[in-house]
């Protein structure tokens, strides 16, 4: 009987009606559920606006703002300005004029905002950001299909464009490879035969003819120094240390070479790189160092640089800088002046293959900065 009753008295409190505390309640309970039905109203109206090609968007706006406008005009002119002199008509049509094209541009603005940020994408893509894509709108079913349709673009001439460079750069390192390895094998050995030969000649030729041997020390130290040029040549192609001992040995024997020949002081810092990379990850390193010291001793008047690679978790980042002259990287890489800042897009062609990323930090007498960063993974298997 009192779990009967409980529930009795519990089903007749929520049967029971609410009872207003006062009429301030009663007005806030009616403003809210008034709040809400122009909500509900309201807000489908605005979605569906939003969901309008942007042409229709600009001729609601328009539309709405004549209208308006209109009304209030009208109203304005009845009650305020009936009779009225013309000075403050014309005062009120001005501003009237004025408000209406100050709104328009507003909304006009808001409305090709998203045609703003595909041109300003497109900029960037130009000037060497090839990672940038279009935002995507929603709102406009119209710049949505556009912003869908030029991503996806960018995307198939961006992944074609790794192929193409992919392909390219492996066929220029087996080339080197197939030309070192004759260099090494056979024009080095007929040049060793030659040397052999020049010096059984000195041996046998009398010491009575002395302007024979000098003609005979002369072909000889012209022969050692072809061979040497030879073999520099081939290391230069590719070293056979970095198929050997690695990236960090073939950096090492590299930068020697670098400051024997150019002058430049190198200071080189390889932090935890002593085990070996995969190899094309290593071949990507090993050529971008090369063409970014190869820059600073053509075109930096640098006196010293600094080499830096460190090897992290999953990446390795690196610094070559110097207190050379410095340029405007930007304006060299847009530049349309034959054979000018090929090295700097090979260099970006060679890091983006192995899904890393190259930027340029450089002022004019300020000196140079290139910054590197890959993945020790990556995942688009391009090379």
């Amino acid at each position: 009987m009192e779990s009967s009753q409980e529930v009795i008295s519990q089903a007749a409190a929520v049967a029971e009606p609410q009872v207003s505390n006062g009429p301030e309640e009663a007005v806030d309970q009616s403003e809210s559920i008034l709040d809400r039905c122009v909500c509900d109203y309201v807000n489908p109206v605005m979605d569906r606006i939003k969901r309008r090609p942007l042409f229709q968007k600009v001729v609601i706006v328009n539309t709405v703002l004549l209208a308006v406008g209109s009304v209030l005009g009208y109203y304005v002119e009845q009650t305020y300005f009936e009779g009225g002199e013309v000075g403050f008509i014309a005062l009120f049509l001005i501003s009237g004029l004025g408000l209406c094209i100050l709104i328009n541009y507003l909304m006009v603005k808001i409305a090709f905002r998203p045609l703003d940020d595909v041109s300003d994408a497109m900029k960037a893509i130009r000037a060497g950001h090839r990672g940038i894509r279009v935002p995507e709108v929603t709102d406009d079913p119209q710049i949505e299909e556009l912003s869908k349709s030029l991503n996806s673009m960018l995307n198939t001439m961006d992944m074609q464009r790794k192929k193409a460079a992919a392909s390219v750069i492996k066929a220029q390192e087996e080339e080197r490879k197939r030309i070192a390895r004759e260099l090494h094998d056979e024009t080095s050995q007929s040049l060793t035969g030659l040397v052999i030969g020049i010096r059984m000649v000195q041996e046998i030729v009398p010491k009575t003819m002395p302007d024979i041997i000098e003609r005979l020390d002369n072909i000889n130290d012209l022969a050692h120094a072809t061979l040497n040029e030879v073999h520099t040549m081939a290391v230069r192609l590719r070293p056979s240390v970095l198929d050997d001992l690695g990236l960090a040995a073939a950096l090492r024997s590299y930068v020697k070479e670098f400051t024997d020949n150019t002058g430049i002081l190198v200071e080189m810092q390889l932090l935890a790189m002593g085990s070996r990379l995969a190899p094309e990850l290593e071949t990507v390193l090993y050529r971008v160092v090369q063409e970014a010291l190869t820059n600073v001793a053509r075109h930096s008047g640098a006196n010293k640089c600094r080499v830096t690679l460190r090897r992290k978790e999953n990446s390795i980042k690196g610094v070559v800088e110097d207190n050379g002259h410095g340029f405007d990287s930007q304006k060299v890489m847009l530049s349309d002046e034959k054979g000018r800042g090929l090295g700097l897009h090979g260099m970006k062609e060679r890091i983006e293959l192995v899904g890393g990323s190259l930027e340029f930090d450089s002022r004019p007498n300020q000196g140079a900065t290139v910054f590197i960063e890959v993945p020790l993974q990556t995942k688009e298997g391009i090379w």
